[in-house]
C-alpha cells in the first residue's frame, strides 16, 4: 500500500559555477522544501483500520483520525462477530 515518490532530482553541476546553475539549484531546493513542508504530501488513498489485517510492515492506516503504522508486534484480525445458541434450559418450582 506503500506509495514510491518521484522526487525532482537536483541539476547536474556544471564544470564553472555560474549564476544559471545557482539559480536552478536554489528553485529546486525552494520546491523541496516547501514539499516537505506541506500537509497533504502523499496522503491520498490510506487505508482504513479495516484493512489494517491485510497491510505490510511499515505501513500507514488511519484509525478514528489518527495515522498509524503497522509494526512488527502488532495484531490487527478486523472485528468478528457471532451468536450462537445450545440446547434449551428447563427451570421448574416445586
Amino acid at each position: 500500500m506503500t506509495r514510491k515518490i518521484v522526487r525532482q532530482i537536483l541539476p547536474n553541476a556544471p564544470n564553472t559555477y555560474d549564476a544559471a546553475y545557482v539559480n536552478q539549484l536554489a528553485r529546486t531546493l525552494d520546491n523541496f522544501i516547501d514539499e516537505q513542508r506541506s500537509p497533504i504530501v502523499n496522503f491520498q488513498g490510506i487505508p482504513s483500520d479495516g484493512a489494517a489485517n491485510t497491510l505490510d510492515l511499515g505501513d500507514v492506516f488511519e484509525a478514528n483520525g489518527f495515522l498509524k503504522i503497522i509494526r512488527t508486534n502488532d495484531i490487527h484480525s478486523g472485528s468478528n462477530f457471532a451468536t450462537g445458541e445450545i440446547g434449551t434450559v428447563t427451570v421448574s418450582t416445586p
